[in-house]
């Protein structure tokens, strides 16, 4: 399969002293806390739909006595349609999209059985409901502490991984993954050619990654891309800004001060955090540091994906 690689994020535990941001969103390295993050290899790319349907292909799961077959292509953004392909680039490679974050989670798990091994999965699921078109709609989730396989990043290892993960240098503060904003130009300015260099959003999807006329209010003709078509950050990762929205695990709550050790979120809520921006929204949203809320785990939209993280322990 094309374009997933990996990147090891960080070789031994490490130490993020957090700061007032004066030119960006809070983020969650927010001043007053410190955060300890474990060792994790993240995808390089986004969950592409050719990984996202090979894994998925022939999923089953029992609910209420009934089996159900997953779907394995839930995807908005396909060659012809609404969302078109892009001429030049390659439909299985752009982002897996329309997947809820049960979707996403249960592919972690299969995605570790496939590859690892089953005893390694980082997720303890229970599906309870199954949509119609195939998408899992509801299920206990628990996460397996220690395990090795497959899982959603956290919103601090996203915020880390996207920020370049290293608090000493000069992109730690970038506005986006990999790339500064424009000269001038506020961080919460909705058309940024800063993102040019590093993501596709909704005044260049159109203009061959260029800044210019933002796609029409309806969101149809634009679409998603390739990944992996711009340039990556100092990691090495593609499309943390732009392209489309990634699930995190958390729930989304308020970031408190203190000392934290891997942090996971809130312990309830009514919405998964995503982050990232994509390539229907405008620039503000692709921040590194804007946390975003506004479907619950149930829910699945044409602009929404995610990428994989493990552990490196």
């Amino acid at each position: 399969l094309e374009k997933t690689a990996e990147v090891q994020v960080m070789n031994s535990a490490v130490t993020v002293t957090g700061a007032n941001n004066t030119n960006n969103y809070y983020g969650v390295f927010i001043e007053g806390r410190t955060v300890t993050l474990s060792p994790f290899i993240m995808g390089k790319y986004e969950v592409t739909q050719e990984l996202y349907k090979t894994v998925m292909a022939n999923q089953k799961v029992t609910v209420g006595g009934v089996e159900k077959t997953l779907n394995a292509e839930p995807f908005y953004c396909k060659e012809t349609g609404t969302y078109p392909l892009v001429s030049g680039e390659v439909q299985k490679l752009r982002p897996a999209e329309g997947m809820t974050w049960y979707d996403a989670v249960y592919f972690c798990n299969v995605l570790t059985e496939k590859t690892m091994k089953a005893s390694d999965k980082a997720y303890n699921i229970t599906v309870t409901e199954v949509d119609s078109d195939g998408n899992i709609t509801g299920a206990t989730v628990t996460l397996v502490e220690g395990a090795k396989g497959y899982r959603l990043p956290t919103e601090a290892e996203w915020e880390f991984a996207a920020r370049g993960g290293d608090q000493t240098k000069a992109d730690w503060n970038y506005i986006f993954s990999g790339a500064d904003t424009a000269s001038g130009t506020s961080y919460s300015a909705k058309s940024n050619t800063g993102l040019d260099a590093v993501g596709w959003y909704c005044y260049n999807t159109l203009n061959s990654g260029i800044t210019g006329t933002k796609i029409p209010s309806s969101e149809e003709h634009g679409g998603s891309h390739e990944v992996g078509k711009k340039a990556s950050n100092a990691l090495g990762l593609y499309d943390m800004s732009g392209n489309v929205w990634e699930w995190c695990y958390d729930w989304y709550g308020s970031v408190s001060t203190g000392s934290v050790i891997n942090p996971t979120g809130a312990l309830s809520g009514s919405y998964r955090v995503e982050r990232g921006g994509s390539w229907s929204e405008e620039a503000n949203f692709s921040s590194v540091c804007n946390r975003y809320v506004s479907r619950g785990p149930q829910w699945c939209y044409f602009i929404l994906g995610f990428r994989v993280v493990r552990s490196a322990q």
